[in-house]
C-alpha cells in the first residue's frame, strides 16, 4: 500500500462525505412521499434519488481503488492517484449541481419543507 494510494482513498472519503451530507440535509426538508427529479421529466421516490448516486458513487471509487491495489509500478500509482483525485472531486461536484438543481425544482413546486 503506498502514500498515493492511502491520499486517494482520504479524498474519495471526503468526497463521498460530502455527497452525503448533501443528501442528508436534503432530506430533511423533503416529505417521505416526494419524488425527486432525476433528469427532464424523471423522479424517483425521496429515499431511492438521495441514496442511490451516493452509492453508485462508493462502487465506482471501489472499482478504481482495485484497479489501483493492482498497480505494481510507480508510474502507474501516480497515474490512478491523478485518476481517483481528479474523479473523486468532479463526481462530487457534479453530485451537489445535481442536488442543487432538484432542490431549486422542488422548491418552484412548493414541495419542500420551510
Amino acid at each position: 500500500m503506498s502514500f498515493l494510494s492511502i491520499a486517494a482513498d482520504v479524498l474519495w472519503i471526503i468526497a463521498l462525505s460530502i455527497m452525503a451530507g448533501g443528501a442528508r440535509a436534503a432530506w430533511r426538508r423533503m416529505e417521505p412521499d416526494t419524488r425527486v427529479p432525476m433528469q427532464g421529466n424523471w423522479r424517483l421516490p425521496r429515499n431511492t434519488a438521495l441514496i442511490l448516486p451516493v452509492l453508485l458513487a462508493f462502487l465506482f471509487g471501489l472499482a478504481l481503488l482495485w484497479g489501483h491495489r493492482n498497480a505494481a509500478d510507480l508510474s502507474y500509482n501516480v497515474i490512478f492517484f491523478g485518476l481517483r483525485a481528479t474523479l473523486a472531486a468532479v463526481i462530487a461536484m457534479l453530485h451537489l449541481q445535481w442536488l442543487k438543481g432538484a432542490l431549486a425544482t422542488l422548491e418552484a413546486e412548493g414541495a419542500l419543507k420551510r
